[in-house]
């Protein structure tokens, strides 16, 4: 299974609310294929070394020639071996630079592994907390003030809050160079007027340079997004748990209260936050609704164009992107409305229990 067929996995899972863990397969197979990558890395470099010290020889040889080629005859009498010797020289150079190339691709691939297996561990540490606090109310138990979970929540909360803190600079940091350096880059890019063939060349390999610095700054700027989502997606888990607790502890205590006239006024009350819920829910999938034609009508135009690579197409690739990463948004929210609905229903059902045959 490739890297990214891997890392698929891992988001998929994570999406349909599947709980991993350090212990889970898929968090195995990450670190072990990070560890095969790396294992090919050192191949790699092995490979290296050797072709370099080959390299050497060759241009040493280079050089003995080059100093040969001036005497007299020389060229005649050297030609054919500096050209077998230049030859082998573009070869191994080229050899290098494919090893190079793999290497670098060895290492953004360990890159995305290890993004995954971070983010299994820290939604790990908020679903096993998250899930132990449903299991503790479901069975109708009371989570104290002084129960250990809420040092655990609490010390969740600022360790992602800490780090997305810390990341927000960085970001605005990346931002503006990346701007700075495509700025600087396209201004340079057509200036080739007027200079040699050789000094062209080199300002387009300069040009190439800072463009390929951008796209590493780019990588490193969606990678501390990255961290930025999941964190803001987890401290809601953990603000939903911790709404959560609370409620369940007002509902306990106006059961307790015995008081009827309150207790009517709380079923009201969660009835129209119910009906609420389920106006928000419907806005919500009429929306939906709206986009996935929209994605529709974006796949058959990009299917009668499905042998073009231009502007346009690359526009509505990323407009279908972005619609469908909506949805999945909107999915996601909809899980969560629908929770807190089943949420008010069961404390609708703990309150009427509480109440005479002539309640609500």
């Amino acid at each position: 299974m490739s890297v990214t067929d891997l890392v698929t996995e891992v988001e998929q899972a994570l999406v349909k609310g599947e709980r991993l863990n350090k212990e889970s397969e898929a968090y195995i197979n990450l670190k072990h294929e990070a560890k095969r990558l790396r294992l090919d890395n050192d191949d790699i470099m092995a490979q290296v070394d050797n072709l370099k010290k080959v390299r050497r020889g060759w241009v040493k040889q280079e050089d003995e020639i080059t100093a040969k080629l001036h005497a007299a005859g020389g060229f005649a009498l050297h030609e054919a071996t500096m050209t077998d010797v230049l030859q082998r020289l573009r070869e191994v150079d080229l050899q290098l630079a494919a090893f190079r190339n793999q290497q670098q691709q060895n290492i953004r691939d360990v890159g995305h592994l290890k993004r995954a297996m971070s983010r299994i561990e820290k939604h790990g540490e908020v679903t096993s907390l998250v899930d132990r606090i449903d299991d503790t109310l479901h069975m109708g138990k009371a989570v104290d003030k002084d129960n250990p979970v809420f040092a655990e929540i609490s010390e969740l909360f600022n360790g992602l809050r800490t780090e997305f803190d810390k990341v927000a600079p960085k970001v605005m940091s990346y931002e503006q160079d990346i701007c700075s350096l495509t700025t600087m880059a396209q201004t340079t890019a057509l200036d080739m007027q007027g200079k040699s063939f050789r000094e062209a060349d080199d300002a387009r390999m300069t040009l190439v340079s800072h463009l390929q610095q951008a796209k590493r700054m780019l990588a490193q700027l969606a990678r501390l997004s990255d961290i930025q989502i999941l964190n803001a997606q987890e401290v809601g888990m953990l603000a939903r748990a911790q709404s959560q607790i609370q409620k369940h502890a007002q509902i306990r205590d106006l059961i307790k209260s015995a008081n009827n006239d309150q207790i009517t006024a709380k079923i009201r009350w969660l009835q129209d936050d119910t009906s609420s819920l389920r106006s928000t829910i419907r806005d919500i999938e009429a929306g939906m609704d709206s986009r996935s034609q929209e994605s529709l009508a974006i796949i058959d135009k990009l299917r009668s164009l499905k042998d073009v690579l231009t502007a346009e197409t690359g526009k509505l690739r990323e407009q279908l992107i972005a619609s469908i990463h909506e949805e999945e948004q909107g999915k996601a929210r909809l899980a969560a409305l629908r929770g807190e609905k089943l949420q008010n229903i069961r404390f609708i059902a703990m309150l009427r229990s509480a109440l005479p045959d002539d309640g609500v």
